[in-house]
């Protein structure tokens, strides 16, 4: 289950109003490392009133990516994807990206991701599309990455991704934080 998708919890957009950004934390909770999108975003949550742009903020935490999301995404003034990233660099090095739609049409053919009704490989770029595709609305969007060392069946973050972290909040609040000066 999402936690805060599809739960009308996401509000409506309002004349005139910049919408909110989305923040989406994902990754096993129970697979170490892979973690971190989820507790970063927690981290987030609880600064909420630290600015503005985080106190409007809409917080998901979630095991994967799912279709759900495409609903909220095309609602969304920003969308911030926050992740591990198991791609070689180093335990702890945090990244910042633009992340871009892809064509949600290849992403549900019969090669794409939803072959057979799976979405386990669902990417940020591929619902990013959907949103596109079945909304007519995609945000500009970023990712927040973490590289990891470990994923051992635990809850327990590595000593270098633990100290990543506050890395990754501070980038996480940069991105919203530069997204809400130009959005005004």
């Amino acid at each position: 289950m999402v936690l805060g998708v599809g739960d009308g919890s996401f509000p409506a957009r309002r004349r005139n109003a910049t919408p909110p950004a989305l923040v989406v934390g994902y990754g096993s909770s129970l697979r170490g490392d892979d973690a971190v999108g989820q507790r970063v975003v927690l981290e987030l949550q609880r600064q909420r009133e630290k600015t503005p742009t985080l106190a409007r903020a809409r917080f998901v935490l979630a095991e994967c990516l799912t279709p759900e999301l495409a609903e909220d995404l095309a609602g969304a003034g920003v969308a911030l994807f926050v992740d591990a990233a198991c791609d070689g660099r180093p335990a702890g090095e945090v990244t910042v990206h633009p992340v871009v739609a892809s064509d949600a049409t290849t992403a549900a053919g019969p090669e794409g991701v939803a072959a057979g009704g799976c979405w386990d490989d669902l990417r940020p770029e591929t619902l990013l599309g959907l949103a596109r595709c079945l909304y007519e609305g995609v945000p500009p969007a970023f990712a927040v990455s973490v590289g990891i060392g470990h994923t051992p069946v635990g809850e327990e973050l590595s000593a270098q991704v633990e100290a990543a972290v506050p890395k990754a909040v501070l980038a996480a609040e940069e991105v919203l934080e530069t997204w809400e000066g130009g959005a005004k």
